[in-house]
């Protein structure tokens, strides 16, 4: 075995029990020994190449082979990559402007001797210059060699620099793109907050107005025509102010929840009888569209809970069951699951695709074109804050045309004795 093949397998052997290596001076051993192996094996190649025997052997030793030397290169090329984050590989495969930069030199460091020193020997057979040539040609073609990579690395730097300057303009283009819209969004929560308290106060006026008008007409004469007519104006009249009071009940909910001011006034109630609440007020509406309404619960159900609240989000999940669900059954229940307690709303509509079941519960987001169906895409937003808000969730199950499920599930936390219970704030239900 050739001495210098030795010390290259001694080299790579230490190398490779150095691979673990934790210390800063014991990587800088191992990439010493990974570059010693390299150039050991540049050299044999190169003494090849050129006819130089010193290069690949010392003295009367046994010559490395040519073969033995292209080994030991891809030989060191391994290790590095074995060790990637300590060897500068990481750099080396880089797509930046250092990985360009690196593999454009390596190549003409790598190549440059190869090639002149080829040119000069095939130039001395032919007794084409002298040695003083030799040694000027060498030094002048390692100079354009390397004067022309780098020139061409500036050149991909330089590229490289333009692109980074065109997207930091772009990022900054987006960044006031992205303020500006942000400060509409904050424009728009702020007109619709300020719009919803304005509007409270002329359709309040609007409604005791109705209602008074719906008073006198009751008290009057026998019924005439007229009369009917005028009723049913009236009746119909009322239905669309309470749907007005209702959208801008949520509008006000909607800019309370922007800016985070959605509180909740918890108290120990009993959530049947909430949900009872919530839904007898929507019998009449149900009945004249169609929709027989069941309702499944248990006798008690105790929890802390905001009970107006709550109802705002059974209304909102019935008044939904109404709009997609006309001329169907709608069906309430209320149970408890361990320390859970839980409402579903079922109704038997037109139902929801599955890719649309996450998105119904986004603000201003809706399943259906609004020409098909009334309304903006708040309500379930508002229900979903709410029901979060207490600790809870909701969700849909669903298919289309096979109606929808909308189930929430509320927290029961320490629960007391009946008498802890305030019934004050609700009527007597109506069974």
């Amino acid at each position: 075995m050739a001495i210098t093949t030795a010390i290259c397998l001694v080299l790579v052997g230490s190398a490779l029990w150095l691979l673990d290596a934790k210390t800063r001076r014991v990587r800088r051993l191992f990439l010493a020994l990974v570059v010693l192996i390299a150039l050991f094996g540049q050299l044999a190649v190169l003494g090849y190449v050129l006819g130089v025997g010193y290069l690949y052997g010392i003295g009367a030793t046994t010559e490395m082979a040519v073969h033995t030397a292209l080994l030991f290169l891809v030989m060191s090329a391994g290790v590095l990559c074995a060790r990637p984050e300590l060897s500068g590989v990481e750099l080396l495969m880089s797509a930046g402007a250092g990985g360009v930069m690196a593999r454009r030199v390596l190549v003409a460091a790598f190549g440059a001797p190869f090639i002149l020193g080829w040119v000069i020997v095939e130039g001395r057979k032919l007794g084409l210059y002298d040695s003083a040539f030799e040694s000027s040609l060498l030094i002048v073609g390692g100079i354009v060699f390397m004067v022309r990579h780098i020139w061409k690395s500036a050149a991909v730097l330089e590229c490289v620099d333009r692109d980074r300057g065109r997207a930091v303009e772009d990022r900054s283009r987006l960044a006031l793109r992205e303020e500006a819209a942000q400060a509409a969004v904050r424009e728009r929560d702020e007109f619709l907050s300020i719009a919803s308290h304005e509007l409270r106060t002329p359709i309040a006026a609007l409604q005791l107005t109705l209602q008074a008008l719906q008073r006198k007409l009751g008290g009057g004469e026998a019924a005439t025509l007229g009369h009917d007519r005028a009723a049913r104006a009236l009746e119909g009249s009322l239905h669309q102010v309470a749907r007005l009071t209702r959208l801008v009940d949520q509008l006000l909910d909607l800019s309370r929840i922007k800016a985070g001011r959605l509180k909740l006034d918890p108290e120990r109630v009993n959530l049947v009888e909430v949900v009872r609440q919530a839904v007898e007020p929507l019998r009449v509406v149900l009945a004249q569209a169609g929709c027989s309404l069941s309702l499944r619960a248990e006798r008690e159900i105790l929890g802390n809970w905001d009970a107006l609240r709550i109802e705002q989000v059974v209304t909102n999940l019935v008044s939904n069951a109404l709009k997609y669900g006309a001329n169907a059954p709608v069906e309430i229940s209320v149970r408890r699951r361990g320390d859970t307690a839980v409402i579903a709303v079922r109704d038997h509509g037109i139902g929801i695709a599955p890719e649309n079941t996450a998105r119904i519960f986004e603000r201003f987001e809706r399943a259906v074109s609004s020409r098909d169906y009334a309304g903006v895409g708040i309500g379930l937003f508002v229900a979903r804050q709410i029901v979060e808000a207490h600790g809870g969730s909701i969700r849909v199950e669903s298919a289309l045309a096979m109606g929808s499920t909308f189930v929430v599930e509320l927290p029961i936390e320490h629960v007391e004795p009946p008498s802890m219970l305030r019934p004050h704030h609700y009527k007597p239900s109506i069974p």
